[in-house]
């Protein structure tokens, strides 16, 4: 908000009969003579109007412009603000009262864990989280005692040896996991379909279809040809 105008400066701008001094007599004169608070708010909304094309006609500078914006404010009986040129809305003279900010609907606010919660609509097996974090504990607390034992008993190389055990138990609950995984979610189920359907059905190099029944009696369909003929052996 401009710095208001000392006394002196109001004077100075009676002496020379400036816009500024003759906008502040109209918004004195409008009050003066207003027969109601209806009227003086119309009128002195019309006169913001009038104070902004003084400044962009370079009338008036912008102190001079947000002291006569204040002087509306103070005489206005319905309590409105207007814009003035140190705010940093682009609106000054569309409406009679500036918008409030809109409010922004943040929520309820939620912490990490709440965050890493199953919601309901996503794919839980029993290999969830918990099992996994428990998997690596185990892993961590084997090595970790395994490799003290080997330390306390001078044999660098049974250390080594260690690591390697335990990070070969490592990748073994590893392969584990993913066998779990792929049963639970049925991908094992349907590799060993595939691979069943491969044993009983094949394409040769001459293009030719072979399929073996439930009896164990192969058939053959050549290229084009709808019909499955009887392998005779």
């Amino acid at each position: 908000m401009a710095k208001k105008k000392g006394g002196f400066g109001r004077f100075l701008g009676a002496i020379t009969g400036s816009p500024y001094e003759r906008m502040q007599k109209q918004i004195d004169k409008a009050i003066d003579e207003a027969g109601s608070d209806r009227a003086l708010a119309k009128t002195l909304k019309k006169m913001v109007r009038a104070i902004g094309e003084q400044y962009e006609n370079e009338n008036i500078d912008e102190e001079e412009h947000d002291l006569l914006i204040e002087a509306i404010e103070d005489a206005d009986p319905e309590g409105r603000t207007f814009g003035k040129l140190t705010d940093s809305s682009d609106e000054f003279y569309d409406s009679g009262e500036m918008p409030d900010s809109p409010k922004l609907k943040l929520g309820k606010r939620k912490n990490l864990d709440d965050l890493m919660k199953a919601q309901g609509n996503e794919f839980v097996g029993s290999f969830g989280r918990d099992e996994f974090d428990e998997f690596k504990r185990t892993m961590a607390a084997d090595f970790y005692a395994d490799s003290d034992d080997a330390i306390a008993a001078g044999d660098h190389n049974a250390e080594i040896r260690t690591q390697n055990r335990v990070f070969a138990d490592a990748e073994d609950g590893i392969d584990k996991l993913k066998k779990q995984m792929a049963q639970e979610s049925g991908l094992e189920h349907h590799v060993e379909e595939e691979e069943e359907e491969d044993e009983n059905y094949y394409v040769d190099d001459d293009d030719v279809e072979w399929w073996r029944d439930d009896d164990g009696y192969w058939w053959y369909r050549e290229p084009g040809q709808e019909d499955w003929q009887p392998h005779e052996e």
